[in-house]
């Protein structure tokens, strides 16, 4: 039997977006706004940028991106106001959204259904423009967070490309932490030269514990956990509370993260799943900053 796979956001299930925008659901999901990268005029070069949203505007995206889903799902129809479940209104605008002239002075007709014919001009803006962004500093300790989150949100894509290549060559399946642990290395090493795998942290009784990767130029730990059982999630919970408690004996954790596989779904709700593990913590008179990140492969 082929194993569909779906992305759960906003309690919805999602199955034909694509990365990009699943992407976007979830960092939605999780606090309110959306990464990407913009040309800055003043600057003269593009920067990462964050785009928070209200309320109201998470509300909108959320149901312009389920319209495009059901759109999708229904093989890409000639009009949008074909599919049931789509409202009125964004089939309307997404039927009209086209004309687009490109540089090479091609026309491409009406109807052209983009996820930004989707969202109305409103959100396209939004999304597209500098009208919100706040340009992200990418340097020192800040900017080596950023660049771990970034590549944690490359690593699901990256399993899949892994896991479906062309037809004659040999799929890399990734199936449990430790493989988790060797493709997040990879992707780290151009970004981070002194990531290690395996780090031995002193545990009680004489004994060591490992941690998966480590950086002592940024005091940094990154733990994987795999749920791969129905009904083992919880016992991460109890993990990463006992990791916690453990891992900042060592004198180069200064930041804590915790990468969890959910290959089960079965997490009830990712972003407040992380949200109530994320913050900083004194341990043994230091402070650490811990964050939790929740990924479906």
């Amino acid at each position: 039997m082929t194993r569909i796979r779906y992305s759960r956001a906003f309690g919805k299930d999602f199955k034909t977006l694509d990365d990009e925008d699943l992407a976007d659901l979830h960092s939605l999901e999780r606090e309110g706004a959306i990464y990407t990268d913009h040309w800055i005029d003043e600057l003269q070069d593009f920067r990462h940028v964050r785009i928070p949203f209200t309320p109201e505007e998470v509300k909108e995206y959320v149901r312009s991106m389920w319209a495009l889903e059901l759109f999708l799902r229904a093989g890409s129809p000639a009009r949008a106001s074909e599919v049931k479940g789509i409202p009125k209104d964004i089939a309307k605008r997404a039927d009209s959204y086209g004309g687009i002239v490109t540089k090479s002075g091609a026309k491409i007709p009406k109807p052209w259904h983009c996820a930004a014919g989707f969202l109305g001009k409103g959100l396209e803006d939004l999304v597209c423009s500098n009208v919100r962004a706040e340009i992200l500093e990418e340097m020192g300790r800040k900017g080596l967070i950023l660049t771990i989150k970034r590549v944690i949100d490359a690593l699901v894509p990256a399993i899949r490309t892994l896991e479906k290549r062309e037809k004659g060559l040999i799929s890399w399946p990734v199936s449990r932490e430790d493989d988790v642990r060797d493709l997040l290395h990879v992707l780290l090493r151009a970004a981070i030269s002194d990531i290690k795998k395996e780090e031995p942290v002193p545990g009680r009784g004489g004994t060591h514990k490992f941690v998966d990767l480590y950086s002592a130029l940024g005091a940094v730990f990154i733990e994987i956990k795999w749920i791969k059982k129905r009904g083992s999630w919880k016992r991460i919970v109890r993990e990463i509370n006992d990791d916690v408690q453990s891992y900042p004996s060592h004198p180069g954790c200064g930041t804590l993260i915790f990468l969890v596989i959910d290959a089960t779904r079965e997490i009830p709700d990712p972003a407040q799943f992380e949200q109530s593990f994320t913050c900083t913590q004194t341990i043994d008179g230091r402070r650490v900053d811990i964050r939790v990140f929740v990924r479906e492969p």
